[in-house]
């Protein structure tokens, strides 16, 4: 219970609101190991459904205890967020709001009176049992990532759906974690009693023209959501404004303790570009410095590629509103001299390859130059 405890006032600091706001609330949470002795004493209502992991019903939560710690805290940090919802906004929204912000605010860090809500696990061992980002990879390997528009038309699902969870809270992640977003994030959580389209309706209307980006950075960020991501790290610098190339020299700096990095302008269809590198970085300093030019460093990879790799990719400036699963990006990585055909206006994105949760300590950077190609 001290985990849960030191959670609310955290969850109310997320959502901006004074604790005075949650001055007599009070939830009574069970933790079942024996679901049938359960149902036989009658301590679960008939008018619950049947959960296969945690239910809320107002003030009452029931969570099945699983076969980790962290997991099953997580599933009573799950079904709280739920309760505080209805006390404070008599709703929770439609499905991928609910269950998404419940994931958001229920993913922590430590336990008891030193726990930290709203953080990416490290690693699978800090998060047994969890299985998002198995189930997210899945997806990712089997082309099967939905396109942002899917995942808020979600219906819903009483029936643990570890995906729809899973992409709903990313979702939430990414709108709760760029500043441009944010406010219309908080301020829906407000209008918990709607349930249907016009919930989706008024929350894209606030967001308003910068939803074609919000859609880019999903499909950047759906590629690289994995235990260890930071999203102070990997927020995509984007704008509808960014100008068209027009044909002259660019020089970039491209750091290692950053995520995809954008050379500030949307490149033409029809384009035909060059791109070259120098430089050197260094990667990390334990177990020892790992030293790294442009090609990467061939004794170790990540993804199947080099470590410390420059790569690249070109992100599309249109997506289709209607498109149900999103392309997934073409990855490249540099050569001595790369020559790309640029088919439709495009962002061109660059990064050093490396783990998630680990450039932090990263140093230097790569010069990259582009250059109309002859």
């Amino acid at each position: 219970m001290a985990s849960f405890d030191a959670a609310v006032p955290q969850w109310m600091q997320f959502w901006d609101l004074d604790t005075s706001a949650i001055a007599d609330f009070k939830v009574k949470a069970c933790v079942i190991r024996n679901k049938a002795k359960f149902n036989q004493r009658s301590l679960i209502p008939a008018t619950v459904p049947n959960f296969p992991f945690g239910y809320a019903l107002g003030s009452q939560v029931w969570v099945l205890a699983q076969q980790s710690e962290y997991y099953t805290r997580h599933l009573l940090l799950h079904e709280g967020v739920h309760s505080l919802a209805y006390h404070l906004f008599n709703g929770a929204g439609p499905t991928w709001f609910q269950e998404g912000s419940a994931e958001l605010l229920a993913t922590h860090h430590g336990s008891g009176a030193n726990i930290k809500i709203n953080r990416i696990p490290q690693s699978r061992e800090d998060a047994p049992y969890w299985g998002r980002f198995k189930r997210m990879s899945q997806a990712t390997n089997n082309k099967e990532v939905p396109s942002i528009n899917t995942v808020l038309g979600y219906q819903p699902n009483l029936t643990g759906d570890v995906a729809t969870y899973s992409w709903s809270w990313a979702a939430c992640m990414m709108l709760s974690s760029y500043p441009e977003y944010r406010p219309a994030f908080v301020t829906a959580a407000q209008r918990g009693k709607e349930t249907g389209p016009i919930f989706n309706r008024e929350l894209q209307a606030t967001v308003g023209k910068q939803w074609p980006i919000l859609a880019a950075r999903w499909r950047v960020a759906c590629h690289d959501l994995n235990y260890g991501f930071d999203w102070n790290n990997e927020q995509v610098k984007l704008s509808a404004k960014d100008p068209v190339w027009n044909g002259s020299n660019l020089t970039l700096q491209v750091r290692p303790d950053q995520g995809w990095q954008s050379c500030g302008v949307r490149i033409p269809r029809g384009a035909k570009i060059s791109i070259s590198a120098e430089g050197e970085i260094t990667l990390a300093d334990q177990p020892k410095p790992w030293t790294s030019q442009p090609p990467g460093i061939t004794f170790r990879y990540h993804r199947g590629r080099p470590l410390g790799q420059l790569q690249f990719c070109l992100l599309p400036n249109a997506n289709d509103p209607q498109a149900t699963r999103i392309e997934p990006l073409e990855i490249h990585g540099i050569e001595n001299q790369s020559i790309i055909n640029v088919a439709e206006y495009s962002w061109l994105l660059f990064r050093i390859n490396d783990e998630c949760g680990k450039m932090n300590d990263n140093r230097g950077s790569y010069q990259v130059s582009i250059q109309r190609a002859r």
